[in-house]
């Protein structure tokens, strides 16, 4: 477990609310970047801009609560959790890519992860009945859009391989893979829906102490990227 002395495991944790709050504009600059025509669907500019603040709202809770409230409490835990998101972010930047589309290749890697922990917490409720059916009948149902938001978020990264060699394109792929693996690995087991654990109550004490930066951090990063994208 972290001491309050331990200030490596403070570095780490910085780094990775800096990296999570990075993602999200540089995202939003690379996705601006892309022609219309190359989305799969061309949605009324009220109805993307719905999407987009909902999409935004939940990203924030997304992030805040499985993210940072639940952060892995050892050191080791913690470098496991953002090596995966800083060795592919390297990789694609070393391989020819822009930052920008790192970045949304990491941040796809993310909401991939986080879909899959909900679709995996949603099966387990159902296998073992937890709760009323019909609440486990509407979480199952849920799991389409959000499969459908990860499809149609895939768009700016098509023309991305377009042209590259069938190995190139299979390492990209092996990366986002390896990346969004971590992150279910480490959220699943330390996330907010996970079983109770005897460390709770440390959770609870390390989430007090970063619930601030945490929350100011984040939204400065979605606010950011609405104007990036409203700007584009």
């Amino acid at each position: 477990m972290i001491t309050d002395n331990n200030r490596l495991y403070r570095m780490v944790k910085w780094l990775w609310l800096l990296l999570q709050a990075s993602i999200l504009p540089l995202a939003a600059v690379h996705a601006i970047a892309v022609p219309a025509t190359r989305w799969p669907l061309i949605l009324p500019a009220p109805l993307l801009f719905f999407f987009g603040t909902a999409f935004l709202v939940l990203w924030l809770i997304a992030q805040s609560l499985l993210v940072m409230a639940r952060f892995p409490l050892t050191l080791g835990g913690a470098l496991l959790l953002i090596g995966g998101t800083v060795a592919q972010f390297v990789f694609l930047v070393a391989s020819g890519g822009s930052l920008a589309s790192a970045a949304y290749s990491v941040f796809i890697a993310i909401l991939a992860a986080l879909a899959l922990v909900a679709l995996i917490l949603t099966a387990t409720a159902l296998f073992r009945q937890i709760g009323p059916l019909w609440v486990r009948m509407l979480a199952l149902l849920a799991q389409l859009p959000v499969a459908g938001l990860v499809w149609f978020l895939l768009a700016p990264l098509r023309p991305e391989f377009s042209g590259l060699p069938s190995w190139r394109v299979l390492l990209d792929w092996l990366a986002m893979a390896g990346n969004a693996g971590l992150v279910v690995f480490s959220l699943y087991h330390f996330s907010i829906f996970s079983p109770p654990a005897l460390s709770d109550e440390a959770y609870a004490r390390e989430w007090e102490r970063w619930a601030a930066p945490t929350i100011i951090v984040l939204i400065l990063s979605a606010a950011a990227a609405a104007v990036l994208a409203g700007i584009g």
